[in-house]
Order: structure tokens, then C-alpha cells, then sequence
């Protein structure tokens, strides 16, 4: 009776051991694969630190129209002086 305890508590320290060795594996494993992530991570990181900031865009958005309300109007009176001028010197 003794011995058939004793062999029952072997085969269930080989499964255990078995158990643990899948563990280890496992765990290297998933070591690994958080190496990669965090190195994505990383580079993710960079990545978005060169990107110019919402209010930076904002900025460039506000200079654009303003330059665009600006210049068609400039355009538009250099095309009437211009208009005016030939039309002064060569049908008058």
C-alpha cells in the first residue's frame, strides 16, 4: 500500500516537472515577444515625437489662409493696375 503511494507521488512529480519545463518555455517565450513589443514601442515613441504638434498644425493652417487672404486681393490689384495701365497707353 505504502509503495503504491509512493509510486503515485512519482508520477505525479513527472507530470509537475513536465508541467514547469512547458512553463519555462512558455515564459522565455513570451520574454521574447515582449522584447519586440517594447522595442516597437520604441520606435513608435521616435516616430511620434517628430511629428509636428496639433497646435503647430493649427499655426501653419492659420498662416496659410492668412497668406491666401492676402494675396488674392494683392493679385487682383496688380491685375487692375495692369489692366489700366494698358488700357491707358494703348487704347486711349
Amino acid at each position: 500500500m505504502l509503495e503504491a503511494r509512493v509510486a503515485k507521488l512519482e508520477s505525479d512529480i513527472s507530470y509537475i516537472r513536465r508541467d514547469v519545463d512547458e512553463l519555462k518555455t512558455d515564459v522565455k517565450t513570451i520574454d521574447r515577444n515582449m522584447i519586440v513589443v517594447l522595442e516597437r514601442l520604441d520606435s513608435i515613441k521616435d516616430s511620434l515625437s517628430k511629428k509636428p504638434s496639433s497646435d503647430t498644425v493649427d499655426k501653419k493652417i492659420t498662416e496659410a489662409k492668412l497668406a491666401v487672404l492676402l494675396g488674392v486681393p494683392t493679385i487682383i490689384g496688380i491685375g487692375t493696375a495692369a489692366y489700366k495701365a494698358i488700357s491707358y497707353f494703348f487704347f486711349s
